[in-house]
């Protein structure tokens, strides 16, 4: 149990690495590069601030999905700090979608240009990521609350 922990750890470093590098490389630059060509500066600065705001929501989603795998390695994964765990994931997921609902004007105004409304369909589809996992965070967490009540009424059942 411990090697797949130590995996996904693993995992969730190497992804945060990657994000550091897009927030530090990739995303100032792809805002100049849209300012240059599409001469819409205001679209092009939600759409860093979109980016930004994800990579922060990332950020914290992936602090407490460690927290979560330490919970797990512990094997207190039917404990109430689980749950508010999973219920910070949640917001931090959400969070990230809202802010990436701020890169919408930024597709809209290059799909008009480049006259391919596919474009935006594809920034719609990247909006939408994180609002499912966060759907699926609130699922989770909401089953995890019931087996939580479960375990406490068969614990002072027995």
């Amino acid at each position: 149990m411990k090697l797949r922990s130590w995996f996904l750890q693993f995992c969730l470093a190497v992804a945060c690495v990657l994000a550091v590098i897009f927030c530090l490389i990739v995303f100032p630059r792809m805002t100049g590069k849209l300012m240059d060509i599409y001469r819409h500066p205001v679209a092009s600065w939600f759409f860093a601030a979109g980016w930004y705001g994800a990579a922060l929501g990332f950020f914290v989603g992936a602090y407490q999905a460690s927290r979560l795998l330490v919970a797990a390695n512990r094997h207190q994964a039917f404990t109430p700090r689980v749950v508010q765990l999973l219920r910070r994931f949640k917001w931090a997921m959400a969070g990230a979608a809202a802010s990436l609902c701020l890169i919408l004007p930024q597709f809209f105004v290059a799909a008009d240009q480049e006259d391919a409304p596919g474009l935006f369909v594809i920034g719609c589809g990247i909006v939408a990521v994180p609002f499912v996992v966060a759907v699926f965070l609130a699922v989770l967490q909401r089953l995890w609350q019931t087996a939580l009540t479960y375990k406490e009424e068969n614990d002072l059942t027995v």
